[in-house]
């Protein structure tokens, strides 16, 4: 007998069998409950499982559970940037917000002069010619301390999003916008003021 009869023949008598149709008995079908004796509870395909103390309710995603510490390249170092770091982690993003860490130089012009396109160079890497703002305070919050580190001062700045020119996609959570507007500006952190 070749493979495929064969296969036709088990498949006729096991089909058979299982549905209650000839066989020897032992097979047939049967409604008595088999999987869990005496267990009345009812499973639901889509919806919530059924465990054995009811419903298991599901657990709601959590947004934005990283923090600061998730970013750093290295741990603070030292008290004052221990203080800044902790504080940059009780912060949360909004989802109508973008934020961006930027120099005091930097700051300090868009305050003065109402708009301010970013030169450093991590805001023309693609060929972006504008820049970066993040939606995660944290993220932003790493390139502030970055900053801080370097040179002793840097802020921390939420933007409302609806008072940007066009934020265009960048890397994944980050937009590069044409201007940094003043007027868009929500709330702005002095890292200094944070050691206090």
């Amino acid at each position: 007998m070749d493979y495929e009869s064969l296969y036709k023949s088990y498949l006729a008598e096991f089909t058979a069998a299982d549905a209650g149709v000839g066989g020897d008995g032992e097979l047939e079908y049967s409604s008595d409950d088999t999987y869990a004796p005496g267990d009345s509870r009812v499973p639901k395909a889509l919806g919530a499982t059924i465990t054995r103390k009811g419903k298991a309710k599901k657990k709601k995603k959590k947004v934005n559970e990283d923090t600061i510490y998730d970013y750093l390249l290295f741990p603070p170092d030292g008290e004052d940037q221990e203080k800044i770091a902790n504080f940059i982690s009780t912060l949360k993003s909004s989802d109508d917000e973008v934020y961006r860490g930027m120099s005091s130089a930097e700051y300090k012009t868009l305050i003065k002069k109402g708009s301010v396109v970013s030169r450093g160079a991590g805001n023309t890497r693609k060929g972006i010619s504008g820049s970066y703002v993040s939606d995660s305070v944290q993220l932003a919050g790493r390139f502030a301390f970055a900053e801080y580190k370097d040179k002793g001062r840097a802020y921390l700045v939420a933007f409302d999003k609806d008072k940007l020119p066009e934020l265009n996609p960048a890397d994944e959570g980050n937009y590069w916008t044409s201007n940094l507007l003043k007027d868009a500006i929500k709330a702005s952190y002095y890292l200094p003021d944070m050691t206090k």
